[in-house]
């Protein structure tokens, strides 16, 4: 994938960077998906109430740009979906990610429905020009649709990159959840799948807060969920 193939991502990101870095803070940070606390809302900042959970693919999930899924992210998930803040609703968890599900290419929805098949959880189908961080509104009313929650800050984005994972959250009015490493292989914890803009996210990160003592605001007024 092209370094800066998500444009509006990026000027998003470099407009907050700017103006308003705080905003690209997570709520919570952890090494990797497998460390994620459950249940996830007493370990966020006012411990709320959490019903929905987006999960990101690439370097989340799976390693970057496959849809391989190892045993021990496969039993992290069945420990979510068995997390009393999910186990209601069999819509409670959504797979939203740029790559799998992104586009009508063979490639990404062949990614999407071996992901559907394996992890028996759907993944969004997203309009090709509200790619992450632009499509909050359709996370919004996929929850919405199906009766899952109407309130974004039931919601929390889990996911490896600051300026499409935590910054959806942000836009939403959701809470965020950083995986800092990426995706790691249990045996082999040493190799890092993160690239170029991912490591420059994490020495922003450190400057945010170990340098200038900044921490993530609260969850915004949320958008409004849109029409397709």
């Amino acid at each position: 994938m092209p370094l800066f193939s998500n444009v509006p991502a990026l000027r998003l990101t470099l407009a907050y960077a700017l103006h308003d870095p705080s905003t690209l803070l997570p709520h919570g940070t952890i090494p990797t998906l497998l460390s994620l606390p459950l249940p996830i809302g007493p370990s966020l900042p006012t411990k709320p109430r959490i019903r929905a959970i987006v999960l990101d693919k690439d370097n989340t999930i799976c390693p970057p740009e496959t849809a391989n899924l190892h045993q021990a992210y496969l039993s992290k998930v069945e420990k979510i979906r068995q997390s009393p803040e999910f186990s209601q609703n069999v819509h409670s968890i959504l797979i939203v990610s740029n790559t799998a599900g992104s586009s009508s290419a063979p490639e990404h929805e062949a990614e999407a429905k071996q992901l559907e098949l394996e992890l028996g959880l759907p993944v969004l189908r997203q309009h090709p020009d509200r790619k992450k961080p632009l499509c909050g509104p359709d996370i919004l009313r996929y929850f919405k649709d199906h009766g899952v929650t109407e309130d974004p800050k039931e919601i929390v984005i889990v996911g490896d990159r600051l300026a499409t994972d935590v910054l959806v959250a942000r836009e939403m009015g959701s809470w965020s959840v950083w995986c800092r490493d990426g995706w790691r292989n249990p045996e082999m914890p040493g190799r890092d799948y993160r690239g170029f803009l991912s490591k420059m996210e994490n020495r922003f990160e450190r400057l945010m807060r170990g340098g200038l003592g900044r921490t993530a605001p609260p969850p915004k007024t949320a958008l409004q969920s849109e029409k397709p």
